[in-house]
């Protein structure tokens, strides 16, 4: 398993200063996670940066007990908001989530302070990163605020199956409320409208979405 952990890395992080990889190999920690498993729950205090090597994380927040999708963290990718939380030690607004076994590299905040300054090729990843979560952010808050549930709905089920490459989603309505902050009975009242108008099918466990 070390070996496998080791060409994850490669893979993800192909451009890395050579020191900087015998360094991350030497200090980083990897840890295992099944499905469902929470990384880091939010209100709590995060001591380390998590790196997916292999898996998918969901990240999401939740407020007077709704909670709300904020992206997803895929193989190579660090978590942006637990970056933001190594410089400032409070405890963390989000909760993180596999959504199916992942392997996850934690790097120790004190290394990753460091390697941000000495390395320019951490710098542009931990940058590149900022970004592309910053507009998936955005993205999530456009959604929000410019389009009624039904549309977010069908957006959330491309997204899903773009990302899974297939055309069927094995979710529950409960699991896709909590998502998109409503309730199961708005989901499932919106799943049976849309099969009237020949965009999914709703099976007894998974949804089929029919492609145009």
């Amino acid at each position: 398993m070390e070996i496998e952990n080791h060409t994850y890395i490669k893979r993800c992080f192909p451009l890395l200063e050579k020191q900087l990889y015998e360094e991350i190999l030497e200090v980083g920690v990897y840890k295992e996670f099944a499905a469902s498993t929470y990384v880091v729950k939010q209100g709590a205090y995060l001591d380390f940066l998590p790196v997916v090597l292999s898996g998918v994380i969901k990240m999401y927040a939740e407020e007077d007990g709704v909670q709300f999708l904020l992206y997803y963290i895929n193989s190579g990718e660090t978590c942006i908001l637990s970056f933001n939380h190594l410089f400032d030690q409070k405890p963390v607004q989000f909760s993180a989530i596999t959504e199916e076994p992942t392997i996850v590299l934690c790097l120790p905040v004190s290394k990753v302070k460091e390697w941000f300054i000495k390395y320019p090729s951490f710098g542009r990843i931990i940058l590149k990163d900022f970004q592309r979560n910053f507009e998936d952010l955005l993205r999530t808050t456009k959604d929000i605020v410019c389009f009624g549930i039904e549309d977010r709905l069908i957006k959330y089920l491309e997204d899903l199956s773009e990302r899974s490459g297939s055309m069927e989603i094995h979710l529950s309505h409960q699991k896709i409320a909590s998502d998109l902050g409503t309730s199961r009975e708005v989901i499932s009242r919106i799943t049976k409208k849309l099969q009237k108008e020949n965009l999914l099918i709703q099976h007894k466990r998974h949804i089929e979405l029919i492609r145009n």
